[in-house]
């Protein structure tokens, strides 16, 4: 199982390489557990065409297709599993498929609500970036406003420079202004999606399937 993890945590990078094989690889290539990665990362059997072409082009190979299916059979048999489609939901991943002659259904039930426990995440993350972002935002404001009063206050400082700053530190405390307003209700914000993703991990936490993905994202937030 945690080899299935570690493979599907890959797949997004390893479906953009799917068809990059080398000549050696075309030559000695395991078709079988080739396959058997596929179907473990749930991809469609329309990803040997890459590699088709890869090792046609590179080294005059044809894959073996009975090998190939075998394997990736025996790949969908783990992961089409309502573990998996929790976990495959929960990092975002697109579902094409896959499972559709299993139990298509248990699976698909699990993934949506991976999905949402990701929709949550992603919503708790969106909003502490961006209060975040406001603290970071006033605290260099507030260095600017220092160095724009230091500077007007300086005997040495021309007086048109010191127009200049005026004006400077009358925009600036505008946008103080207008952060620290807002930092109250970018609080409640975070709140609220920090709330609400604690009230779903709660409600998904006696689910068996659920598990070990809960346990991942804990770390991500």
């Amino acid at each position: 199982m945690m080899r299935l993890i570690a493979l599907l945590t890959l797949s997004l990078v390893l479906a953009g390489c799917a068809g990059g094989m080398s000549k050696k690889e075309c030559l000695y290539a395991d078709w079988r557990a080739i396959g058997y990665e596929d179907g473990a990362q749930g991809r469609d059997a329309s990803a040997i065409g890459s590699r088709r072409v890869a090792c046609a082009d590179k080294a005059k190979i044809t894959p073996d297709m009975e090998a190939y299916l075998s394997g990736r059979e025996k790949g969908l048999d783990q992961f089409c599993r309502p573990a998996n489609g929790f976990d495959y939901g929960s990092r975002g991943y697109s579902y094409t498929g896959a499972c559709a002659a299993r139990d298509e259904g248990a699976f698909v039930a699990a993934y949506e609500k991976g999905l949402t426990l990701y929709g949550f995440v992603e919503n708790y993350n969106a909003a502490s970036n961006a209060l975040a972002n406001a603290h970071d935002e006033l605290g260099n404001i507030d260095h600017q406003i220092a160095h724009a009063q230091a500077a007007l206050v300086n005997p040495v400082t021309p007086h048109p420079e010191r127009l200049d700053h005026l004006a400077e530190l009358k925009t600036l405390y505008e946008r103080r202004d207008k952060v620290r307003d807002a930092i109250p209700h970018l609080t409640r914000d975070a709140d609220l999606a920090q709330a609400e993703l604690e009230d779903y991990r709660h409600e998904m936490a006696d689910r068996d399937y659920a598990r070990g993905a809960l346990a991942a994202t804990a770390a991500s937030y």
